[in-house]
């Protein structure tokens, strides 16, 4: 039995940015697998529902991003038995049992460390003994990749590009000329706003895209520009 096993503690915690990249790939890789094979989803035990239906589930009691998940973590994989351990939020158990994938999605705390609190700060500086431990790193795009090859010094040929793809129910829609709706108590117009939608944090650059905007409404008053942002709550996101 070959046994990959996905790390999905932090879906327990969160629903956007990695947690939903590893719903979405859960997803993908079910009707895929083939006889001799099984996927493993490690959750979280304040985990409420599953991650995906018919998947064989196990609970962890190691919460994501803990100070001492590197001592406690690597027990539970090693229960587990898998074959191949997959860690789509960074960091995977520096001891382990098996052969470990990592994703990272991009080195900007690296660049921009202001940008992380404490916690994160300690989380992510893990990162070059991650990316030197790992059997194999996914990149989501090239210019990833470039970041880990200058910042991390790993070998390129160690990572492998796989673009993230649009979640399937973004699509256009059907809509009528000057169609609205009203969205917590904003009266939108189709065709007439700029739509970003993101966790609501220092990292997505938002402050750039609100300067952006004054420039463009000091410029043209009369335009009618309006930008919307759509995400929840962040960290460090009181200036925003």
């Amino acid at each position: 039995m070959i046994r990959f096993a996905i790390d999905a503690r932090l879906n327990a915690y969160r629903q956007g940015g990695i947690a939903h990249y590893t719903r979405s790939l859960t997803t993908a890789m079910a009707p895929l697998l083939t006889a001799g094979e099984e996927l493993l989803l490690l959750e979280h035990v304040r985990a409420r529902s599953p991650l995906a239906p018919g998947l064989r589930r196990s609970r962890l009691l190691t919460p994501p991003h803990h100070r001492f998940e590197q001592a406690s973590l690597p027990l539970e994989v090693w229960l587990r038995r898998p074959t191949v351990l997959h860690s789509p939020d960074f960091i995977p158990p520096l001891v382990r049992p098996c052969p470990a994938v990592i994703t990272i999605h991009d080195l900007a705390f690296l660049y921009f460390p202001d940008i992380l609190d404490q916690a994160a700060r300690r989380y992510y500086g893990q990162i070059y003994q991650a990316a030197a431990s790992a059997e194999a790193i996914i990149a989501v795009s090239q210019a990833t990749r470039d970041d880990i090859v200058e910042r991390l010094g790993v070998p390129p040929e160690r990572i492998t590009v796989i673009y993230e793809a649009a979640d399937a129910h973004f699509r256009p829609l059907p809509l009528s000329p000057g169609a609205t709706r009203v969205i917590d108590g904003q009266t939108l117009a189709a065709d007439s706003f700029l739509l970003f939608v993101s966790t609501i944090e220092p990292r997505k650059n938002i402050p750039t895209l609100l300067r952006a905007l004054r420039i463009c409404c000091d410029r043209r008053p009369a335009a009618g520009y309006r930008l919307v942002l759509a995400g929840a709550r962040g960290w460090l996101d009181e200036p925003i």
